[in-house]
């Protein structure tokens, strides 16, 4: 899995719940324009998964697992050329059964190791699935509680696969750092990394309006 999630979660983190349950809302001729009050942060994805105890722990636990899976195909790869090898050497000096029983031995390798590079892709998105989607999980969370608590209208992922969504901000709209602090906060204790970059400065609440009743 990779966090092009993110891109389409952030722009809808606020719309989705606008929609009115008899459709969305008609297109008028003239384009809507934005209240003044109207809040957009940001957060820096690729900063927060390489600052993250447990996203760093995940990450580097995925690329030994990688490795794993490398090394066990190049042993494969290597058996197989050697079979080959042996063949072509020998090849003249060998018997029709013994031709026949060198060329099962290499062609069953070579099915081996198309196996083993064909599971690779899937051994890898499963590993990746298992530790990093429940931490994308807890990363949107903490993000939607942050967006809540500070009366955000949107929050938006800096940086995308498909390249950034927000080319300008002011550092005052970044809450990368705010979601750190949640997301360390929530570790035991002992698995608590040190403080990262400049401490956060938590945004302006905005107050809820108060509702009259009538």
């Amino acid at each position: 899995m990779n966090y092009k999630f993110l891109a389409t979660w952030a722009l809808f983190i606020c719309m989705g719940t606008s929609v009115k349950a008899n459709g969305p809302p008609k297109v008028t001729e003239q384009p809507q324009v934005a209240s003044s009050s109207l809040r957009v942060g940001y957060v820096d994805m690729v900063y927060i998964l390489a600052s993250y105890g447990e996203a760093k722990k995940n990450t580097s636990e995925i690329h030994i697992f990688h490795n794993q899976l490398d090394n066990q195909l190049q042993a494969k790869f290597k058996e197989y050329q050697a079979a080959v090898n042996t063949l072509q050497q020998q090849g003249d000096t060998l018997t029709e059964a013994q031709k026949k029983q060198k060329y099962m031995e290499a062609y069953n390798l070579e099915v081996a190791v198309r196996e083993l590079e064909e599971q690779k892709n899937a051994k890898m998105a499963e590993k990746y699935k298992t530790l990093m989607q429940p931490l994308h999980d807890k990363i949107q969370a903490v993000i939607q509680e942050i967006a809540t608590e500070y009366a955000y209208d949107f929050v938006l992922n800096k940086n995308t696969d498909a390249g950034p969504v927000v080319f300008f901000a002011r550092e005052a709209f970044n809450l990368s750092e705010l979601v750190l602090i949640k997301l360390n906060k929530m570790a035991p204790k002992e698995a608590q990394p040190p403080a990262v970059g400049l401490k956060a400065q938590a945004p302006t609440k905005v107050a809820k309006p108060s509702v009259k009743k009538k």
